[in-house]
């Protein structure tokens, strides 16, 4: 088998033969396959990492006792406010949780949604003297906090 070797500049005219020979729909459907290429990996990269990352806001729960003036003291209102950035958030779950006793562990005693403008409200009636404090867990939007500790005492 004998190898035929093409010159350079044969070569060249064959190719601009072709590209003279190709439709106008030949030369779109060329450049279409060569834009649809894959991305080189460190530009992919770049793009992704181009993506803002958000981090959730701080919030803020504050908590408060204001006794339930009917007669006579049957309860305290507990009420708290969670709230970022000094405004209030609502329609997210925050936990009242109490502790009392000798070897003091929190307790969930109650869990409700923050309603307009980030507040929510309990009634507790201790029968011994307990410490009360509101939780947020947290969520994707919102960073998680707790409230102050207010200690109530029971009606004598």
């Amino acid at each position: 088998m004998h190898t035929t070797r093409v010159p350079t500049p044969t070569r060249v005219a064959a190719v601009l033969a072709a590209t003279a020979l190709l439709t106008a729909g030949g030369i779109l459907a060329a450049a279409t396959v060569v834009s649809a290429a894959p991305k080189p990996k460190a530009e992919a990269a770049a793009v992704v990492s181009a993506a803002p990352k958000h981090k959730p806001d701080i919030t803020k729960l504050s908590i408060s006792n204001k006794v339930i003036a009917d007669g006579k003291h049957h309860g305290d209102a507990v009420t708290g406010v969670l709230s970022s950035d000094g405004k209030g958030i609502a329609h997210e779950t925050v936990a009242l949780e109490a502790r009392m006793g000798q070897t003091p562990r929190w307790k969930v005693v109650a869990t409700g949604p923050t309603g307009t403008g980030g507040a929510i409200t309990f009634t507790v009636t201790p029968k011994v003297k307990t410490q009360f404090k509101y939780v947020f867990a947290g969520d994707a939007t919102y960073r998680a906090s707790h409230s102050n500790v207010i200690t109530l005492s029971p009606v004598k």
